[in-house]
């Protein structure tokens, strides 16, 4: 029995180090073939308005499950596509790109994170799970937090799909929209939209720091092991 449940633990880390492993690899990949200098930027922004715009959409889904910034896709989606065309573009590519993060993390990594659990994580992803919205909007509205790991992390846990999506749109949401229109503003060279776009995202930031400081305080001490 004993050597059963070591063999179970040793192929639950196998599977985390490969997902972890894949992860790592696809960032590599992005990196390696996204456009570095000016001249090909420019020949990809020099591309009709519909095409950029499904291309712009076709990176986020597969760059965010790759842990691409989030805020370098918005700049790039606001700089190419402008504010107006560009928000609609990053909030929905953003979206299916947590998603495709989200379903691989429960696909390939939760079962083994259930067998690893000890009891102190277990009660950590039982607390998560009792209020999955407002967890996952506080989460992806703090200042900081690593959104794409993000999308993982929560995989791994037990909240419903349409729960995670409804919380990062919420919680991330109107960052995106003021990231992609900064850029599109400054793109443009359109200084009041883009001192506005400016004012939004420091509001969001001391909002969503103010919120997770009181969600620390209100949380309860864990319980000793």
């Amino acid at each position: 029995m004993v050597v059963q449940r070591s063999g179970l633990r040793g192929s639950a880390r196998r599977r985390l180090v490969a997902l972890a492993l894949a992860a790592a690899a696809a960032f590599a990949a992005a990196f390696v073939v996204l456009p570095h200098d000016p001249r090909a930027l420019a020949d990809v922004a020099s591309a009709p308005a519909p095409v950029l715009a499904a291309a712009a959409l076709a990176a986020w889904i597969v760059l965010t499950p790759a842990l691409v910034s989030g805020t370098l896709l918005c700049a790039a989606t606001g700089m190419l596509l402008g504010a107006a065309a560009g928000m609609p573009v990053s909030l929905a590519g953003a979206t299916i790109g947590s998603a495709v993060a989200f379903l691989l993390a429960r696909r390939l990594g939760r079962g083994p994170v259930e067998a690893l659990s000890g009891p102190r994580l277990t009660r950590l992803r039982e607390r998560v799970e009792r209020r999955p919205v407002l967890t996952v909007v506080v989460a992806r509205a703090t200042p900081g937090a690593p959104a794409t790991l993000l999308n993982y992390a929560a995989g791994l846990t037990r909240i419903r799909l349409r729960h995670f999506v409804l919380g990062i749109v919420l919680g991330g949401g109107p960052r995106l929209l003021a990231y992609t229109a900064l850029a599109g503003a400054a793109a443009e060279r359109a200084l009041l939209p883009a001192l506005g776009a400016g004012a939004l995202l420091t509001g969001l930031g001391v909002v969503g720091a103010l919120v997770a400081r009181r969600r620390r305080a209100d949380a309860p001490a864990p319980a000793a092991c």
